[in-house]
């Protein structure tokens, strides 16, 4: 059999601008995202090679961001699932307007998403396809968000799994990730929970779902910020489910992102459900609507997720000093983000100005990725002969491998950027 190699371009010993090449004689790119930081933007070491296809695993834009960029020179047929493509075209023209008012020159624009769009070969779950001369793709639902797939590439006698980002256990919108992939040769997983669990589900909802509603019943508002891929939409289903009491509203790029969730219902855990629970809410569509919003307490959910941009911060500047109120988040804060300084300090910058906010300050895990205890559950009922870990921090890959000797004995990589590996 032709020898088979693994190298990582990023999302090694990192989260963020995952891309990963396989070579089995034909070259595989395995996603080709960014690294979002408070300062700059991170890109994975560039591909030096022809490649005979890219495989993009979800839309979120550290698995997807860097993809205009590779036709802005070069043209390569790329396969994701329908979903996918639609949100990452919403992410990629948010990415240039961003550019656009801060001043970014970005090396790519509407000609490249264009571009990117004619190449895109669409395929939905559990549909083999001959991609190469030798290799099979084939896409498992990954449970993270709408769309979001785990690809198995079957070459010569020999498979390897990339699990992108996954979620095993259900959660509102998803019924987990598919673990139905057959027999595996290598795995390539990510890890960015691999030295943690995460509370029951069930539990977090409901905790959540208190603590919105202890802020109306003491006259308050409850400012939710969200991710505007998933969580908008999650936490819109949860206070329908609960019956929360209070007007709901919708606001930002989450609203663009749940018009196409709802046009690809088969995709859904119940898609009747969902679109009942956004119909509800009133979607601010104007300033006239975010005034009335503040005018009696409601339930706000908006983007940012991390506070760095967004109509939440204009929410903010009103609400900050209000003691009744609470800002509840429900994602991640990575470092020196403006949510992670609020939920650390109670402190908030806003167009140059340094707020004390007095409001509440809570967070929930409402995490999109598998925990410790799901990937080892995973990896067991997979049993492949190698396990190559990615998309985890430098500090939590060590733990995460050291677990999976210990607990299943398999030989296990911690992939290094520019490091090829042989399979």
């Amino acid at each position: 059999m032709q020898s088979a190699y693994l190298t990582g371009l990023g999302g090694c010993q990192e989260v963020g601008r995952s891309s990963f090449l396989l070579d089995f004689g034909e070259k595989i790119l395995f996603d080709d995202g960014v690294k979002l930081t408070p300062k700059d933007t991170q890109y994975p070491l560039p591909v030096k090679t022809n490649l005979d296809g890219i495989v993009i695993s979800h839309a979120h834009l550290d698995h997807s961001g860097n993809l205009p960029h590779l036709f802005a020179e070069s043209n390569f047929l790329t396969y994701l699932t329908p979903p996918t493509l639609d949100i990452a075209k919403i992410l990629w023209f948010d990415t240039l307007k961003i550019a656009g008012f801060e001043g970014i020159d970005l090396d790519w624009g509407e000609n490249e998403i264009k571009k990117t769009e004619r190449y895109a070969f669409q395929t939905p779950y559990r549909r083999p396809l001959g991609i190469t001369k030798s290799g099979t793709l084939e896409f498992f639902d990954a449970g993270h968000i709408i769309g979001s797939a785990m690809p198995k590439i079957s070459f010569g006698e020999k498979s390897l799994l990339y699990t992108g980002d996954f979620k095993k256990e259900e959660t509102r919108l998803f019924n987990g990730a598919d673990m139905n992939v057959g027999n595996i040769d290598y795995l390539m997983i990510e890890s960015t929970y691999g030295d943690r669990n995460h509370p029951p589900r069930k539990e977090v909802e409901r905790l959540f779902v208190e603590e919105v509603q202890d802020t109306i019943d003491r006259g308050g508002w409850a400012l939710i910020p969200a991710f505007a891929v998933g969580r908008s939409q999650e936490i819109i289903d949860i206070l329908a489910e609960y019956k929360v009491n209070a007007p709901i509203y919708l606001d930002g790029m989450c609203q663009k992102v749940a018009r196409v969730m709802l046009s690809y219902p088969k995709y859904l855990k119940d898609h009747k459900f969902l679109k009942r629970a956004l119909e509800s809410a009133v979607w601010v569509t104007r300033q006239s609507f975010r005034k009335k919003a503040l005018k009696q307490p409601s339930i706000i959910v908006t983007t940012a997720g991390m506070l760095q941009g967004g109509p939440v911060l204009n929410y903010l500047k009103t609400l900050y000093k209000d003691e009744n109120s609470s800002v509840i988040l429900t994602g991640y804060q990575v470092e020196e983000t403006k949510g992670r300084r609020l939920m650390e300090t109670k402190r908030i910058e806003i167009d140059g100005e340094d707020y004390a906010v007095r409001a509440k300050v809570e967070k929930f895990d409402f995490s999109a990725h598998a925990s410790q205890r799901e990937m080892l559950e995973s990896i067991k009922k997979w049993s492949p002969s190698m396990v190559f870990l990615v998309h985890g921090d430098k500090d939590v890959m060590p733990v995460f491998k050291d677990k999976i000797t210990e607990e299943l004995g398999i030989d296990t990589t911690i992939l290094e950027q520019g490091k090829k590996i042989a399979l």
